[in-house]
């Protein structure tokens, strides 16, 4: 009824489906820092979340896991699907990583990155 190789087919396409998974971004400027929202929705907690900051870019990943119950073949089915976000980017302007500070309410991660400093003190000799 199918070809051999559906089930080998369908496994790929899962497999390419689950790596485009990448969250919505919102970045915000104000005079002082750049404050970045991710919406991460079934991620259950700030521990299955790594994100890491230089002075222009950003990184973060993120396990995923959501419940899933499906009938075939005359059969029920339940069980967890697992995901991984990941999504790196480039910022504005540079940061002071050194300050940045992390923070995940209700499914949003927010990020504040304080602006690096552009003045700099000059001594007199």
């Amino acid at each position: 009824m199918f070809p051999a190789d559906y089930f080998d087919i369908q496994a790929r396409l899962r497999g390419y489906m689950d790596g485009c998974l990448e969250p919505l971004t919102e970045i915000q400027e104000t005079d002082n820092e750049l404050i970045v929202r991710v919406d991460m929705p079934c991620v259950k907690s700030k521990d299955e979340i790594a994100v890491n900051v230089t002075e222009d870019t950003v990184s973060i990943e993120a396990k995923m896991e959501k419940a899933v119950q499906y009938e075939r073949w005359g059969t029920f089915q339940r069980g967890v699907r697992f995901f991984k976000y990941s999504k790196t980017f480039t910022l504005p302007t540079k940061i002071d990583p050194e300050r940045a500070k992390a923070r995940f309410v209700k499914n949003v991660l927010e990020l504040r990155l304080p602006k690096k400093e552009k003045v700099f003190k000059i001594e007199i000799q």
